[in-house]
């Protein structure tokens, strides 16, 4: 008998590949959950295997009701034994989102009725790739050590350089400040150490849904600033109102219980004779907006 004639050998191989790969019979309970999705959403497989397929773990950053289009795509597959694939979300284990390519087909029997589905999903930035950057910038004192992105004085070299580059080129950029929502509040209750916690969830979620070329930093307690680069006053909005999103589906896990967070969101886009400060204070001055608003809302500076 030939290796590959056993089925413990693509058993072997499906557990080991680093991309993710879950399978789930016809009610959709995970039969199946690899070592890359144990990597990626950081469960193991011990604790999803025999649950429903839960939205809460996948899905869009749209919505995460039994609607969501992942929701639909499994059933469509289910139903119709139609190949899709989706952009979606995971959430990992510890709270913060990382955005995902998602493909779902069917798994027929040898009489072609379709008993189950499998996924596979993988980051849209390989995380290898996100280390050794990020390993790099903490060398040379890059980084922020309690949310993990970059600091206030990085943030501000990288908006000197965007805006000598507009000067030159007229290459536009904008920038994103979140405010997080009631942080204090979160101190007062659970104790000032679940500030890190929080401060780190909603870092680590928003520098995974931005592009590689994008920048995301740290610029005072519990405010981010985002640096878009290319992004047009057009464009920035629509993308503020999805990290807003991402935000609000992380979790932020304190000591057995699930924190649900927000942040309020300014944006600014470069103008011509436009400084470090001027921008900035654009931006900030949005986001204070959108805070008084209420918060987890989106104002862009006129």
């Amino acid at each position: 008998m030939s290796l590959f004639d056993d089925p413990d050998t693509y058993r072997t191989i499906l557990e080991n590949l680093q991309v993710g790969i879950c399978l789930i019979d016809r009610e959709q309970k995970i039969l199946f959950w690899n070592d890359g999705a144990e990597r990626i959403a950081g469960y193991l497989r011990q604790n999803v295997v025999g649950s429903l397929h839960r939205a809460d773990i996948l899905a869009t950053e749209d919505e995460e009701s039994q609607a969501s289009p992942v929701a639909a795509a499994i059933s469509a597959v289910l139903r119709d034994g139609k190949l899709t694939s989706v952009e979606a979300s995971v959430r990992h284990k510890d709270g913060h989102r990382i955005p995902v390519r998602l493909r779902a087909f069917p798994i027929r029997n040898r009489q072609g009725a379709i008993i189950g589905a499998a996924e596979s999903f993988d980051e849209a930035v390989t995380v290898s790739e996100w280390e050794r950057r990020q390993s790099k910038l903490e060398r040379y004192g890059c980084l922020d050590r309690t949310s993990g992105v970059l600091n206030q004085g990085f943030i501000e070299t990288q908006l000197r350089e965007c805006i000598e580059t507009f000067t030159a080129h007229l290459l536009p950029f904008s920038v994103v400040c979140a405010q997080v929502d009631n942080l204090d509040r979160f101190k007062a209750t659970y104790g000032s150490g679940v500030a890190a916690a929080i401060l780190r969830g909603v870092a680590q979620t928003l520098e995974a849904s931005l592009r590689p070329t994008d920048f995301v930093g740290r610029y005072s307690e519990s405010e981010f600033v985002a640096i878009l680069t290319e992004c047009t006053g057009a464009e920035v909005d629509s993308v503020a109102r999805r990290l807003k999103k991402m935000v609000a589906f992380s979790k932020i896990k304190w000591w057995g219980d699930e924190l649900s967070v927000s942040a309020s969101f300014g944006a600014a886009t470069v103008r011509s004779n436009d400084t470090v400060q001027s921008i900035l204070d654009r931006a900030l001055k949005s986001a204070n907006q959108s805070m008084m608003a209420g918060g987890n809302c989106v104002t862009v500076a006129s």
